[in-house]
């Protein structure tokens, strides 16, 4: 029987001058969880210049995640609005199909440095969340550590804006996650990104 969870959500700091918003999410491991928070900040117009994700002990059937996002003040203010009302993720349903068990996984690194641009991390959390093989429980890949972060190339002193991430992505079959690569490859191509990114196979 499904369970229903609650993701707790709070906000750490809204910053009127630099335009940015700071919160964190937790709760109940399962696909797609990144890639929803991604894209209600992408439906409000607002990019991510900042995400970590992590599962946590003892059983890793927890996630953490902390966001710093930016954009229009008013934007940032309606997020942070809806977050204090409780009112920024719906409760979700649980079943055995949308939780993977990592260490008992099939596993791959990502890695990607690119000139900066707008929805980066909810595509690629779309793409690795996306069902795919119907004949196995899990058939979505499933982030186990992801970072990102905006960075500009001349340091402090300015230069062009790059979007860095490293990602562990956890998969139930090698066909899934050969699925998830070429699906990723075939995205970076198409958006003329491929020399920035670079996957490596995690498995024995």
């Amino acid at each position: 029987m499904d369970k229903v969870y609650t993701d707790w959500v709070t906000v750490k700091n809204l910053d009127t001058q630099d335009r940015s918003l700071l919160f964190r999410v937790g709760g109940q491991d399962r696909a797609g969880v990144v890639a929803k928070v991604t894209g209600l900040l992408e439906d409000q117009h607002l990019y991510v210049e900042a995400i970590q994700f992590n599962l946590i002990l003892p059983e890793q059937n927890q996630f953490e995640m902390e966001i710093l996002a930016r954009g229009a003040l008013e934007d940032l203010t309606h997020i942070r609005n809806r977050i204090q009302a409780n009112q920024f993720l719906e409760p979700v349903s649980s079943s055995p199909n949308t939780y993977l068990y990592w260490p008992q996984a099939h596993m791959m690194h990502l890695a990607l440095n690119t000139p900066d641009q707008e929805g980066l991390i909810a595509r690629i959390s779309n793409i690795v969340s996306t069902p795919r093989d119907a004949s196995i429980q899990f058939s979505a890949g499933n982030f186990v550590h992801l970072v990102g972060i905006t960075h500009n190339s001349d340091g402090p002193q300015g230069g062009t804006a790059y979007f860095s991430v490293r990602a562990n992505i956890a998969s139930q079959s090698l066909e899934v996650q050969h699925q998830i690569q070429n699906h990723l490859l075939e995205w970076a191509k198409e958006n003329c990104i491929e020399g920035d990114m670079w996957i490596r196979d995690l498995n024995p």
